[in-house]
């Protein structure tokens, strides 16, 4: 059995937006994800690629002005007599008028199209940033920082998906030891086919954290749940995700047949909420749940007074 460590992680930070996550090095025209202030090449300060983006427009809008008050003043010069001087000058403060109004309305749609064109031509170079970052988590693997890796890989995942990432993720996970006050992930760890390390991870997350199982971890279980049970006490790991579903009602309907086939290994606590649940129930469809729930209390839990309360 592999040695286990325990860990605290870098708490992560919270964004709106992924792309907030995103810092720039206009110097080195480089990209970072991770925790870092400064850029590693020049020392410079990393900049938010939305700062970046907005200076840009922020320009082109000054551009613009300039061009106006050129006009205007042009304007001006060429007029022969005063009231073509007056008109001139009326014109360019209700040019400039209007131009500040429109700016100030419509503005906003502007930083944001000149963001996505941004992102879209600097694609290539963000990419090549991420694996290079991809590149230093390798090495921390190498040297045995698995934590380091992990923390790093968590950010860079936030950018790339794939199995590829998420196997790795789960690989360092299960270096460590798993405690309730952890940020721990599992949903976004579901890999598209059968992994072996996910089982094993998912074992530990449902014992500190069973309220992380949802629907579709419910579905992998199911699906991959005859290789599941190749994996050594594969029955009580099933029991302990079927007993997980029955924090939800629409969980427990949709995931009968799994709850059904399991329910020997339901531990006493989780076998009474499926009790209280198949009673409170009294909709068409639970049937089956039902005389499941029954045979299994009648079975281990006659006498036992807190059931007998309930059916």
């Amino acid at each position: 059995m592999k040695k286990r460590i325990g860990v605290q992680f870098r708490k992560t930070h919270k964004t709106a937006h992924v792309f907030e996550r995103l810092k720039a090095c206009r110097h080195c025209h480089t990209y970072h994800v991770l925790w870092e202030t400064e850029c590693s090449v020049c020392g410079r300060e990393y900049q938010p690629v939305r700062e970046i983006s907005a200076k840009v427009t922020r320009r082109y809008v000054q551009t613009r002005f300039l061009l106006l008050a050129l006009f205007v003043c042009l304007a001006i010069l060429s007029a022969d007599t005063l009231l073509q001087i007056g008109v001139a000058i009326g014109g360019g403060i209700v040019l400039s008028a209007l131009f500040f109004v429109l700016q100030k309305k419509y503005g906003i749609y502007e930083k944001n199209r000149d963001f996505l064109r941004y992102l879209t031509q600097e694609t290539e170079n963000i990419k090549k940033s991420l694996l290079k970052q991809q590149e230093e988590i390798g090495a921390d693997v190498k040297a045995e920082r698995f934590k380091d890796a992990y923390e790093k890989i968590r950010e860079v995942s936030h950018f790339l998906h794939s199995d590829t990432i998420k196997i790795r993720k789960i690989m360092y996970l299960n270096h460590f030891i798993l405690r309730k006050d952890m940020e721990l992930e599992l949903d976004s760890l579901i890999p598209s086919t059968y992994d072996k390390d996910f089982v094993e991870y998912l074992r530990e997350v449902i014992k500190v954290k069973p309220e992380l199982v949802k629907r579709s971890v419910l579905t992998y279980v199911s699906r991959y749940k005859s290789r599941i049970l190749l994996h050594e006490n594969g029955e009580q790991l099933i029991g302990q995700v079927a007993g997980a579903a029955l924090r939800m009602n629409a969980y427990a309907e949709e995931f009968q047949d799994l709850i059904i086939e399991f329910i020997d290994y339901l531990p006493r606590e989780r076998l009474l909420r499926l009790a209280r649940m198949v009673s409170n129930h009294r909709q068409p469809g639970w049937e089956r749940l039902e005389e499941a729930t029954k045979r299994r209390i009648e079975t281990h839990y006659s006498f036992d007074p807190d059931f007998n309360s309930v059916l």
